[in-house]
């Protein structure tokens, strides 16, 4: 076969079943008339698609019971599935709506109050909580503070700290 011959295979084959375009056929028809082979190779595919059009028909009546008992027989299937597990398994659909609808009809209104905000609770602070809400107070006060970030003579202390400066240690020089 030429090159030709190999590119047009396919072709071939979709030209004997109908399938091929117009221009596909005519290409078909066109190397058909020049390639002894490829005519050849057309007609042997006619005839075996002749040939399973006709055995297509013939099929005996029990082959599918005959061919699924043998595979049951070698343990190829699975085994078939109790009764009463298919009629569940029809029921599971209908039963899960059923279920969901009953669910949204019960909790909409625990589902609207939800979302619902209640009245705020009460906070007790300790006299800590109480010194460090003050402080931060006084630091988000930008009055207190000059244009450069300093503070107006104030010195701000963390709850705990005294104002004091702290007492020297025994022992210790001066710095100077």
């Amino acid at each position: 076969m030429t090159m030709g011959c190999r590119d047009i295979r396919e072709t071939i084959s979709a030209f004997v079943d109908g399938e091929a375009s117009p221009e596909e056929a005519g290409a078909v028809r066109e190397h058909l008339a020049s390639c002894e082979r490829c005519r050849v190779l057309e007609r042997q595919m006619r005839a075996v698609g002749a040939g399973v059009r006709q055995i297509r028909g013939t099929v005996p009546d029990r082959l599918r019971e005959t061919v699924f008992a043998r595979l049951e027989a070698e343990g190829a299937l699975p085994p078939p599935m109790p009764a009463h597990a298919r009629s569940w398994r029809w029921a599971a659909a209908p039963l899960a709506a059923a279920a969901l609808g009953l669910f949204l009809l019960t909790s909409g209104d625990a589902i609207r109050k939800a979302s619902v905000p209640g009245p705020p609770t009460a906070v007790f602070l300790t006299t800590e909580d109480r010194e460090t809400i003050a402080l931060l107070d006084v630091l988000e006060d930008t009055a207190t503070f000059d244009a450069d970030g300093e503070s107006e003579g104030m010195d701000l202390l963390a709850p705990g700290d005294s104002a004091e400066p702290p007492a020297p240690t025994r022992g210790a020089r001066s710095g100077a």
